[in-house]
């Protein structure tokens, strides 16, 4: 079921909690909440003025009024506290807290939880030999960029009942794999911790991002902005700085990067226009797929990294 715009923002105030729980909002916390409610269509409501709030997390439960925009704020609060990888014990509180007054059962958490361990373990291998000439690697990046795009495209618009989280997990799974595969070309041998150390410094693969997306993607004019175009633009931008990263000898200045990755985004919006077309139809292609795949993950019949592969497949 969509959730209403008064839902959403109530859930957003909800990420912002948890992100205010120690006390305070790290930069770089602030920085990728930022990034993530850059796309949204969110009139005057701007981050600062989200982290300026003292938040009600009660008042907020109180307008989470459907069983589904429970589930769907839990989940979020729960990407914002342990996406990076670790929830610190106050964070950890304000989730029990939530899971307790919002109703969600322990099952449906279990479900989260052991779909965000898996994730965290996950490795895509790659099987990508280094190219030497110039041309061949480059036609090569470019060809994988846009394959990789247009499959993320098709996981950022496609919401999974009562976990769309998991397709932003897939999103940023084969982004990772399209950092290690552009590195491979250029003679890198990348691990997965350098890769999403890669992503995070463009505010990719965090747990704001998630957070903000695993929402806007169930609400009627919010998910036309982060979806498809959004997630098409951004690993069309990581492919892009990936190659001038690895072209450097993997020695470029972070503010260099987000600069660049900034500009490459924009060419990812034109670049998703052109190609809608292919989007719409490898969407109606694969959708019964990943609702099988979403179904059989959820239920345990197969574990996140075979989901994750089976995707990278399509």
């Amino acid at each position: 079921m969509p959730m209403t715009d008064v839902q959403a923002v109530a859930c957003l105030r909800l990420i912002v909690a948890v992100a205010k729980a120690d006390g305070e909002v790290a930069a770089a916390e602030r920085q990728q909440l930022a990034g993530a409610l850059d796309d949204l269509p969110l009139g005057g409501l701007s981050v600062d003025a989200l982290l300026s709030e003292t938040v009600d997390v009660d008042a907020q439960f109180q307008l989470l009024d459907t069983q589904q925009a429970k589930e769907n704020a839990w989940q979020a609060m729960y990407a914002m506290a342990w996406a990076d990888g670790e929830c610190v014990p106050v964070e950890q509180v304000v989730l029990d807290y939530a899971q307790q007054s919002l109703g969600i059962p322990d099952e449906s958490a279990t479900i989260v939880h052991r779909l965000y361990n898996e994730a965290r373990d996950t490795l895509l291998p790659s099987a990508i030999h280094p190219i030497a000439d110039p041309l061949r690697r480059a036609a090569e990046i470019k060809e994988d960029t846009l394959k990789y795009a247009i499959l993320t495209a098709v996981l950022g618009a496609f919401p999974v009942p009562g976990l769309a989280l998991l397709t932003d997990l897939a999103v940023v799974a084969v982004q990772v794999k399209l950092v290690r595969d552009v590195g491979q070309y250029w003679g890198h041998k990348v691990d997965q911790a350098a890769a999403k150390s890669l992503l995070y410094s463009l505010g990719l693969g965090t747990g704001a991002r998630m957070a903000v997306n695993n929402l806007a993607k169930l609400v009627p004019g919010w998910g036309s902005a982060v979806g498809a175009a959004t997630s098409f633009a951004s690993t069309w931008a990581l492919g892009k700085v990936a190659d001038e990263y690895f072209k450097s000898g993997a020695n470029t200045d972070p503010a260099q990067l987000r600069s660049a990755y900034k500009s490459a985004q924009q060419e990812g919006k034109s670049t998703y226009e052109a190609h809608k077309e292919e989007i719409a139809v490898k969407q109606e292609m694969d959708s019964a797929r990943l609702k099988q795949l979403a179904a059989d993950t959820k239920a345990g019949r197969i574990s996140q990294a075979e989901y994750q592969s089976k995707i990278a497949e399509l």
